[in-house]
Order: C-alpha cells, then structure tokens, then sequence
C-alpha cells in the first residue's frame, strides 16, 4: 500500500510539473495548480499519513536528530513515502515561484526550463540555478540602465 501511495503521489507531481514546464506563463498553471492546488493536495496527502502514523505508533523510535535515528524512522515504508511526499510539495512551490518570477524577468526559454526540469529532479540545484540566472539578468540589466538614462533605476 506505501507503494501506491508512493505511484500515486509521484503521479501527480510529475503531471503537474509537466504542466509548470510547458506553461510557466499561466497563471492557472503557475499562480494556482503548482503554487496551491497541487502542493495542497500532496500537502494533506503527508499530513494524513504522519497523522495516522503518530496515531498509530506514537513518537518516533530513537534520536531523529541524528543520521542513524532518521534511518531507523525511515526504514517504515509509509514514514519514507511521507517524506518524499515533503520533498514533492516543497519543490513545486519553489519550481511554481521560478516559473512566475523567470516570466516576470524575461528569463530565456531554455534557461527558465533548465531551471525548473533541475529543480524537478534535484530541488536546490534548480533553485541556485535559477538564483544564479537571476543574478546575472539583473547586473547586466542594471548596466544597461546605466548607460541609458531613459531606463528607470529598479
């Protein structure tokens, strides 16, 4: 059952991914499938089962504040699943945010997908990447403004 959960989980994620990449420029798709009802859903989809697991097993077993302790919690199939279903939620907020703001920025096409296919894949490297891509547009544009006085400083 975990496994479904797990299928089911990574299902709609990468659906809804598949949609941030092919139409980050739609609100619907970036302001409000990827940023609220996708993560949502994923969102109560985590709660549910750590709910039913604290429910179930009380606290967790052994120091979660150390590497051995974490892997005794997630040795639980349902714990794991949960836990990736946290990485699902997180990244597709941040990869909704990229979407929104690389629009905003003007941000080149393959640049804006190579930011939110790498935040799909690895979270933070799309992140940097996209922090990264950001940087450099606003120092090239704020040279730009600076030789154009018709420009107005941002």
């Amino acid at each position: 059952m975990p496994e479904k959960f797990f299928q089911v989980t990574n299902t709609l994620a990468l659906l809804a991914w598949i949609a941030l990449v092919l139409l980050p420029g739609k609100r619907l798709v970036s302001g409000m499938l990827c940023a609220v009802v996708v993560p949502g859903l994923l969102a109560l989809a985590y709660a549910g089962v750590i709910g039913w697991k604290l429910a179930t097993n009380g606290p967790p077993p052994g120091d979660v504040m150390t590497l051995a302790g974490l892997r005794e919690v997630f040795s639980d199939d349902w714990v794991f699943a949960a836990a990736w279903t946290h990485y699902l939620v997180f990244d597709m907020v941040v990869g909704a945010w990229i979407a929104r703001d690389s629009v905003g920025l003007g941000l080149p096409w393959l640049l804006r997908t190579v930011s939110l296919v790498l935040t799909f894949l690895a979270g933070p490297v799309g992140f940097l990447v996209h922090l990264l891509a950001r940087g450099i547009l606003r120092r090239t544009a704020s040279v730009g403004e600076r030789n154009d006085i018709r420009q107005p400083l941002g």
